[in-house]
């Protein structure tokens, strides 16, 4: 059933002092392929002229293009990054690496970051690799001679791309396939998902493998993993480290910080944008407030069919039934509607509560791709409290987000919260949140917070939507505050 509650949504937007992530602030650019024709370019392609116009504008704005080695360096205190610093990276190593890329690397002096995947650099030069889902030449992908010679220069860093995480496993009995990295598989076979222990096993083995492989073929081991399709988990994080990769590429369009070296966030240019397109992004400003429409969806009706046709079908309504609606944000409860107020079993698996139906994945996951809406998850606060006690509630949630992957969670704050200024950047919001006293909360969203750290401690780039008590407007720490529900003079209508 879809809910469209017309609440207003606000993000959050510039007022005075914010929290900021320490360190110095840098921006980072991820490139992928690059061609000579617009006809010929892929979704993750720019043109040969787009790319030398932004090195030729870099160069003549005062721009700096740094190394691993000049964050590092900043990171320590011993030498400032220049005011103007820039990450280049490419990732994938695609041919055109070598024969586009690097002459102008040489031309403009310019040291770039490249991430590697493993399994893409296997086999015979004739032969084929696995690209996605598709088959492709092995010839569309650098050699590992071309890899040794950009290497030698200076100016190329080879980083890990993982041995084979770029690729979609099975996450659901009903087969849907997620990125690889933050998937804990589900095997068809046992009806089973991995165990924290077999996920953790898993991506130790391909890390360490990469590792292995560049370091066999170049001398050195890669001291950076880029995580495919940006995509990463608050474990596989621990696990790289625990490799040696003292630094971490993500996806997220935001700037980066020397404090924050496995996380450093990228701007990836698609679609082959204009300069300006290019100059705009890496400025990182703020945007307009977003309007939003927000539905809230229970999927009761999606748990009461059996997998397989007529389920596929109910979910294909619902999604309809979205995009019929307008609606860009949807919040999914996460558990079964109850008249008494009660936790009693879930939409997702954990030790710490029956399974009603496994259906939140699935359902998450469509409506995120196919409906093309941002997806919070939901569970009742006081009633999960109840139901698993209250030192529990952020395993539960950290569970949740083992099964599913939303973009973020939504929590119910009861009480009023004091008018607080809001920040403009994810990550000032993400300091703003990650340096919140608990004790100094009331007590639903002080319930909230943890449930929020718990589901955040497996996904970190979780988002936080707080559906507030009252129109004081949004806490500082919550990326999206959605206002109380009103009515039109006569009553009839909730805005």
């Amino acid at each position: 059933m879809v809910r469209l509650l017309l609440w207003i949504a606000l993000l959050c937007v510039a007022a005075g002092a914010q929290a900021q992530p320490s360190g110095q602030r840098f921006v980072s650019i991820a490139f992928h392929d690059v061609d000579d024709k617009v006809g010929e370019l892929e979704t993750d392609a720019v043109t040969t002229q787009v790319l030398a116009r932004f090195f030729d504008w870099l160069k003549g704005s005062g721009w700096t293009a740094i190394t691993l080695d000049d964050i590092a360096a900043a990171n320590r205190g011993t030498r400032p990054l220049p005011d103007k610093a820039i990450l280049i990276s490419f990732d994938d190593g695609y041919t055109s690496l070598y024969t586009r890329v690097f002459p102008l690397l040489k031309v403009y002096n310019f040291p770039i970051v490249s991430a590697l995947v493993g399994t893409w650099m296997e086999g015979r030069p004739d032969g084929t690799v696995l690209y996605g889902d598709r088959v492709v030449p092995r010839s569309e992908f650098i050699t590992w001679a071309q890899a040794r010679e950009m290497q030698a220069s200076g100016l190329v860093e080879f980083a890990s791309h993982s041995w084979n995480l770029h690729r979609g496993i099975l996450a659901n009995p009903q087969g849907n396939m997620t990125p690889a990295a933050i998937t804990w598989r589900y095997d068809e076979a046992t009806r089973a998902y991995e165990t924290d222990a077999q996920y953790r096993a898993r991506i130790r083995d391909d890390l360490a493998r990469s590792r292995q492989q560049i370091a066999s073929q170049l001398g050195r081991a890669p001291r950076a993993v880029v995580w495919p399709f940006g995509r990463f988990t608050g474990p596989a994080v621990e696990i790289a480290r625990g490799l040696g990769y003292g630094f971490a590429l993500t996806l997220e369009p935001e700037p980066a910080y020397t404090s924050e070296l496995t996380a450093i966030h990228r701007y990836f240019p698609a679609r082959n944008p204009t300069l300006g397109d290019l100059a705009r992004n890496l400025r990182f400003e703020p945007g307009r407030p977003t309007t939003r429409r927000v539905a809230c969806l229970s999927i009761d009706s999606l748990a009461a069919l059996p997998i397989g046709a007529a389920q596929d079908e109910a979910l294909g309504r619902m999604i309809e039934g979205l995009r019929v609606l307008g609606a860009n944000t949807a919040i999914i409860d996460a558990a079964p509607a109850s008249n008494d107020g009660k936790l009693a079993d879930l939409y997702f698996s954990t030790p710490l509560l029956p399974l009603r139906a496994d259906v939140l994945a699935r359902a998450s996951w469509q409506i995120r791709t196919r409906g093309g809406a941002d997806v919070f998850l939901r569970l009742p606060l006081a009633a999960t409290a109840a139901a698993v006690g209250e030192s529990n509630v952020p395993a539960l949630f950290a569970d949740m987000m083992r099964r599913a992957t939303p973009d973020g969670i939504a929590i119910d704050v009861a009480e009023k919260l004091p008018a607080a200024p809001a920040a403009d950047l994810v990550g000032n919001i993400r300091a703003a949140r990650a340096r919140l006293d608990p004790a100094a909360l009331p007590a639903s969203a002080r319930l909230g917070l943890a449930g929020y750290r718990g589901a955040a401690a497996i996904d970190p780039r979780l988002r936080l939507l707080a559906r507030l008590a009252d129109e004081t407007g949004p806490p500082e720490w919550a990326d999206i505050g959605v206002l109380p529900a009103t009515r039109d003079v006569d009553g009839t209508r909730a805005l």
